[in-house]
């Protein structure tokens, strides 16, 4: 390929390397120096449970599939309380909960060189963030559909006192009326459903709202079989289950990725979180 033409061409030349050279540079942004590891040994990939809406969104997020995952999980508490004890350990939980469990030994990482913030994960920035789902099969009651009212409304108030809203806040009046609602399913959305139902029953006293804790698929499977009237969903619908099923999104939230507060690490790239948890880096130190 010829490129020596004339000086307008050196010109252009000279634009193409200085793209080149910010191009390099903020790729490797993503990829900062690491401190130094050798003092660390292997590494304790700590996943949630099968059926996690976290797990799901984490893996879908990071590309990794958890074969190199060495402890699992069951709660974010569990999480918490296994990288808090473990200095080699690393894991994941959803960044809500966090202001309502307490713990200590174990800090938050940025990642690829991005805080998760109210702030990040509102403007998209932030590269571990996913959307909070209410789900139901079938028609709503006008007891469930005033409930979604008051979510898709004056609970966005309370979502972002939580979570991140995804609706401005809009006045709302109920309609009183009385009846029951059982929703079930993410552990990671309690915090902000247990906050939308307490603040939606001072609108409407005549309503009983049960709340069930599993995980999204447990939810999302409950709510096909007719088993629970609403579905609270971590992660992304399966292509079968937005057939089945009607749902909104009602707020965001983000993947915190913590480790033990003796690790000196304070960044990951997305490519390393994959590495980690695919099991081809095993050994702190070989984190490249």
């Amino acid at each position: 390929m010829k490129i020596k033409r004339a000086g307008k061409n050196k010109a252009v030349s000279f634009i193409l390397l200085v793209m080149l050279a910010v191009s390099i540079s903020a790729c490797g942004s993503s990829e900062s120096d690491l401190p130094d590891l050798s003092a660390f040994g292997t590494i304790t990939a700590v996943s949630r449970e099968e059926g996690s809406g976290t797990r799901s969104e984490f893996e879908n997020l990071t590309g990794t599939d958890e074969t190199g995952s060495s402890a699992v999980a069951l709660s974010t508490g569990d999480m918490l309380k296994i990288v808090s004890s473990d200095r080699n350990a690393i894991g994941y939980l959803a960044f809500s909960s966090l202001s309502d469990l307490s713990a200590d030994g174990y800090k938050i990482l940025t990642v690829n060189q991005v805080e998760c913030s109210a702030e990040t994960i509102s403007d998209g920035k932030y590269p571990l963030t996913r959307d909070y789902i209410l789900a139901w099969s079938g028609s709503l009651s006008d007891l469930e559909e005033d409930f979604i009212r008051y979510i898709r409304s004056a609970g966005q108030d309370i979502v972002d006192g939580i979570c991140t809203p995804v609706r401005e806040s809009a006045v709302f009046l109920s309609g009183g009326y009385s009846g029951e609602i059982t929703i079930c399913g993410s552990s990671s959305m309690e915090t902000l459903m247990a906050a939308l139902i307490e603040d939606y029953c001072s609108y409407n006293p005549n309503a009983k709202i049960n709340l069930e804790i599993s995980d999204s698929t447990e939810g999302l499977n409950k709510a096909m079989r007719g088993e629970c009237d609403l579905a609270m969903s971590s992660r992304s619908l399966a292509s079968y289950e937005e057939e089945l099923l009607e749902y909104y999104v009602i707020a965001a939230d983000g993947i915190a990725v913590i480790v033990n507060s003796d690790n000196p690490l304070t960044d990951i790239s997305i490519n390393r979180l994959k590495n980690i948890y695919d099991g081809s880096v095993s050994v702190w130190s070989d984190l490249k």
